[in-house]
């Protein structure tokens, strides 16, 4: 079976969507499933990716931007036009070509639809393009039963099935925790990610707990100039144990976060999250919220508060670093929880998706 992925989301820095990509990819590649006569072919839905010599796989020449309307309105070009002899394809990031096989498209949360995260023109584009997927046929792919639910809430005829992603073998524990108390915030700076309560937390917090460092990893994003001014009007004592990451490869993430003394993810909706389970799996323990799937993947295994309430936020970061009892539990329910989500599990039932629509 030749299951054609989407591989664009791994051309550019890798946010959440281009480690699902990657993970999955590898995983549909092991040596178990590889025997079951599955070839994965990866293309590009890129112009630009061509011209910086970027492509993964077969290049197909239609800019991302503007797909979903030239698939609505012209019903091609076909997949088949720029790879051969597909059986399935797989689009993993919202969008996939017309295509005389089966289809399936992945939608990871629909914050792009609900929450501002894109441009409105692109939001309709995609929302447009969902609901003709849905009523084509196609399958859609859901990584939560959360975004399963929103899905079949806003496009009821939609064939969805849900699939959690893993967590990569690089975050595993073992590696040791820092001795000055150390809480790590790992994602984008975008709005729904609620970076600023974190700063917020650690301005109250900074005053009782005297060595208290806060480290920030992750590229800029549309609520960089917020979190800036948070950070540049603390006061100079505070404003010294704040470092800025940016960027960094996925190898310098597992290690920061497997060192520090706990994750802090006070995000507004997810629709998986995968900065929790890395955590979880690395015996770093969690402070986050009840925003959007997040109850569904951390269960009990992680401190949660609802959405913007900073004093609660405070209230539970304060308890895992004074409680060491109450974080060893923690720590131990978040191992085991993470091991629910493992790439091996998610490949297999992946691949069933892929035969179950052929």
């Amino acid at each position: 079976m030749r299951v054609v992925i989407d591989a664009t989301p791994l051309i550019d820095t890798r946010t959440g969507i281009g480690i699902y990509v990657q993970g999955l990819i590898d995983a549909l590649n092991e040596e178990p499933r590889k025997e079951k006569n599955i070839e994965v072919i990866e293309y590009t839905l890129s112009i630009r990716a061509r011209a910086q010599s970027k492509l993964r796989g077969y290049w197909v020449p239609v800019p991302a931007g503007i797909a979903p309307s030239i698939w609505r309105t012209f019903n091609g070009p076909k997949i088949e036009k720029f790879v051969p002899s597909p059986d399935v394809v797989h689009g993993t990031n919202y969008l996939v070509p017309p295509s005389d096989v089966p289809r399936i498209v992945t939608v990871h949360d629909l914050s792009v639809l609900s929450r501002g995260t894109a441009p409105r023109r692109r939001a309709d584009g995609i929302d447009r393009h969902l609901k003709q997927i849905a009523e084509s046929g196609a399958t859609i792919h859901a990584i939560s039963n959360y975004v399963a639910d929103e899905i079949r809430e806003r496009y009821p005829n939609a064939d969805v099935q849900m699939v959690y992603p893993g967590v990569e073998t690089s975050f595993e524990q073992g590696i040791p925790k820092v001795e000055t108390p150390t809480m790590v915030v790992l994602g984008a700076t975008q709005k729904r990610k609620a970076v600023p309560d974190a700063v917020r937390a650690f301005e109250i917090l900074g005053h009782s707990f005297k060595t208290l460092e806060l480290q920030i990893i992750g590229p800029p994003g549309d609520d960089e100039p917020q979190v800036g001014t948070l950070i540049e009007g603390l006061p100079e004592a505070l404003r010294r144990r704040v470092t800025r990451l940016g960027f960094v490869a996925r190898d310098e993430v597992a290690r920061l976060v497997g060192s520090a003394t706990l994750l802090v993810h006070p995000s507004h909706y997810e629709g998986f999250g995968f900065p929790l389970v890395e955590a979880m799996s690395m015996g770093t323990p969690v402070v986050t919220t009840t925003g959007g799937a997040i109850p569904e993947i951390v269960d009990t295994a992680a401190v949660t508060v609802e959405p913007g309430d900073v004093e609660a936020l405070v209230a539970g970061i304060s308890l895992l670093i004074e409680k060491e009892s109450f974080r060893d539990q923690i720590i131990s329910s978040g191992l085991e929880r993470s091991k629910q989500f493992s790439w091996a599990t998610a490949g297999e039932q992946m691949l069933k998706m892929y035969r179950s629509v052929c």
